[in-house]
């Protein structure tokens, strides 16, 4: 088949812009598929008497979300309380992700080797130990 000049000049500019779309995806933020953790829920460990407590997204019911600065809510209040009872944090648990809470995640984040972005979710969920309370008092039992 013989191609003319304007059948090159667009198989080269749809080309470039796959190529373009590509890099734009790429580019897209890891926790942009998932919702913002809106709530928290606890989990039971088993059969150990203890549970641990999670940010979740309540619309979808999964710990699999993500807060950044300017979040509030139960979700927020979650991962503080996690980060003060695991990583020695002193944040005060307003259920807001200000400054304070952004700066002691991305410290907990260079602690566990995850991408230090000041973004909590699927990576810094994964790497992260979470507390484990007592279902009788809720006093926190240990970090795993």
């Amino acid at each position: 088949m013989r191609r003319t000049g304007r059948s090159r000049a667009l198989l080269a500019t749809g080309t470039l812009l796959g190529a373009l779309m590509g890099v734009a995806t790429a580019a897209v933020p890891a926790h942009a598929a998932d919702g913002v953790c809106t709530g928290a829920a606890s989990v039971q460990a088993g059969s150990t008497g203890r549970y641990f407590l999670y940010p979740i997204n309540v619309a979808d019911n999964t710990i699999y979300c993500y807060l950044q600065s300017g979040h509030t809510g139960p979700g927020v209040r979650a991962l503080q309380k996690n980060m003060n009872n695991c990583y020695g944090k002193k944040l005060e648990l307003d259920s807001v992700f200000g400054a304070d809470t952004r700066s002691a995640l991305r410290d907990v984040q260079n602690r566990i080797g995850a991408v230090v972005d000041g973004v909590y979710g699927r990576e810094t969920l994964a790497k992260m130990q979470w507390a484990r309370y007592g279902n009788e008092t809720g006093a926190k039992y240990d970090c795993v």
